[in-house]
């Protein structure tokens, strides 16, 4: 599952450490093994798979990527850590780009280099802010315990409330049709 969805596992796995269900270097390591290795199969289909194709594929018809290739290997070879970091950070870019990696023929050592620190600053964060949230939730916990006893305190008054109203207004009626009856 971290594989599918790393960001949103991490800071449920940092929550669940927070609350002893995990320990926290289990759940970083499975993480970060969940979010290289893909990377590393990426990676791997832009340098061994048919170039060809992939460039066609991602092309959209307009040769876009063909004819950006010379500026997508500049990006790898002379900015590899900015183009790794914000290539791992974009959502929706992030398999072309490291495709893309493979694919320029950026030496392997060199992509992984640049991948395992920023997986490691990612999940260290996330984590990080799923602990903190767990922290924040066993502090708030009392004071939604709290809440929930003053609503239903708020409820039971109003229910309380309606029936001697009702009863009331039920007499008032009653008054006033006997003293309509009397005339």
């Amino acid at each position: 599952m971290a594989v599918l969805e790393g960001p949103l596992v991490s800071l449920a796995a940092g929550f669940l450490v927070y609350l002893g269900y995990f320990q926290f270097f289990s759940a970083y390591g499975i993480l970060l093994l969940g979010d290289i290795i893909p990377d590393v199969i990426c990676y791997y289909i832009g340098r061994f798979g048919n170039k060809k194709k992939l460039i066609e594929k991602h092309s959209s018809g307009s040769g876009f990527i063909l004819r950006n290739l010379p500026l997508v290997r500049n990006l790898w070879q002379n900015h590899g850590k900015k183009t790794m970091f914000l290539s791992k950070l974009a959502y929706s870019l992030s398999i072309p780009f490291l495709i893309s990696a493979g694919l320029v023929e950026m030496p392997f050592r060199k992509f992984i280099s640049y991948a395992v620190p920023v997986s490691l600053f990612q999940y260290g964060v996330i984590m990080t802010v799923g602990y903190l949230l767990g922290h924040s939730y066993q502090l708030a916990g009392r004071y939604i315990q709290y809440t929930y006893i003053i609503m239903a305190a708020i409820l039971m008054l109003f229910i309380v409330s309606y029936i001697f109203i009702s009863k009331y207004a039920r007499r008032q009626i009653e008054i006033i049709e006997r003293e309509e009856q009397l005339i």
